[in-house]
């Protein structure tokens, strides 16, 4: 029965985008700053721009994810049910969408590139955030991947 795993990938799909979205916010703050000193800097233009596609990527992977557990919730009760060939097909796009953006995050959101700075609280909350949303994709592919398994 699908109703467990999708009601949970839209459960950690809601709770990966609200933490995406105080680890932007968190970022904003600094945007100003890191702006002037990437017009100096080729590495802090590499940088800036690397946050902000790694940022953008998970977001935007945990989003599909949210559309499509809820998309197959109510699609799979209606009365008229998915072909059959929908949810292995969904299970298989997520699986991958979430992996590849894990991967990508992952490169650059982990301690070994990212070093906490003393007094900037925000920033080291972002980085901290960062990582827990690399945890939530990684976790949420593992569970679309046993969806296409089983269904």
């Amino acid at each position: 029965m699908p109703l467990i795993p999708l009601t949970t990938l839209t459960l950690l799909a809601t709770h990966g985008l609200h933490q995406s979205y105080q680890n932007i916010t968190r970022l904003l703050t600094y945007e100003h700053q890191s702006e002037k000193a990437a017009k100096w800097s080729n590495k802090a233009s590499q940088r800036l721009h690397k946050t902000r596609s790694t940022q953008t990527s998970g977001t935007v992977t945990l989003l599909i994810s949210l559309l499509s557990s809820l998309y197959l919730l109510f699609y799979i009760y209606s009365p008229k049910p998915p072909t059959p060939y929908l949810l292995p097909l969904l299970s298989l796009l997520n699986t991958l969408l979430l992996l590849l953006s894990h991967h990508h995050m992952s490169q650059f959101w982990n301690p070994r590139t990212q070093v906490e700075i003393p007094m900037v609280e925000k920033f080291n909350e972002a980085i901290r955030g960062s990582e827990a949303v690399v945890r939530v994709l990684g976790f949420m592919g593992g569970v679309w991947g046993v969806c296409l398994g089983v269904w």
